[in-house]
């Protein structure tokens, strides 16, 4: 756990705001909706679906939705909708939000309940003449059985190099079965066209805790 802490990796995305998680909450009646799929040279998959909405200027609602199967046809998969809240000033230099969720979590044939919380901390910032933000997104998954709790702490390092191109680096940290599980996953955006759409493509590399290196394509949309 202390090394879980000791970990702690700011991110930093570029452009306008935050597109996934991160302490910035949606606008009242603004969305956001994202999607990704994840393939290894093993042929392990799996996929993600990511939404936000804002209910209120001080409210967003969300779900979080992960499904994988690896080579051996072993199958996890996790799903949580969530509230998020504000815990600092619209105006102020650092972000704080928390979120509260429900849901669940599988592993091959065993579904269980989840119960999640988890505290988020960000910032704008400007490197040369190019801006972005810094953020640290945490968490605490808690299944209601013989799964495992999960501790995840997630970082992102962007730059925006013009209107349709940015770069993000991002490294996603998880505890669970009393192993740490590092992934570094640097990737590139496109924003075609009026930018509603926005392109990802990028790798997942493992740096601890074993695995192979996955090969991402993500779409996010604004809506």
């Amino acid at each position: 756990m202390t090394r879980v802490i000791a970990l702690a990796t700011i991110l930093l995305l570029a452009g306008v705001q935050m597109a996934l998680a991160g302490p910035w909450l949606r606008e009242k009646g603004k969305g956001f909706a994202a999607g990704s799929f994840n393939v290894t040279r093993e042929k392990d998959t799996a996929g993600s679906a990511y939404l936000e909405y804002g209910l209120r200027d001080n409210l967003t609602i969300g779900a979080d939705i992960f499904y994988g199967i690896d080579r051996t046809l072993q199958q996890s998969g996790s799903g949580i909708v969530f509230l998020r809240f504000p815990l600092s000033a619209p105006d102020a230099t650092h972000k704080w939000a928390w979120h509260a969720g429900l849901g669940a979590r599988s592993q091959n044939t065993v579904i269980a309940p989840a119960v999640e919380a988890g505290l988020s901390w960000g910032r704008g910032i400007k490197i040369g003449e190019r801006y972005g933000w810094a953020v640290v997104d945490s968490s605490i998954n808690i299944p209601g059985s013989t799964l495992e709790t999960r501790i995840k702490l997630d970082g992102t390092i962007g730059l925006g190099f013009n209107d349709h191109w940015k770069g993000m680096v991002q490294v996603f940290m998880t505890h669970q079965n009393a192993d740490i599980f590092t992934k570094f996953a640097p990737s590139v955006l496109i924003l075609p066209g009026k930018g509603k759409y926005t392109l990802q493509i990028g790798m997942e590399v493992p740096v601890n805790g074993g695995g192979d290196t996955e090969f991402k394509l993500g779409i996010w949309r604004d809506f």
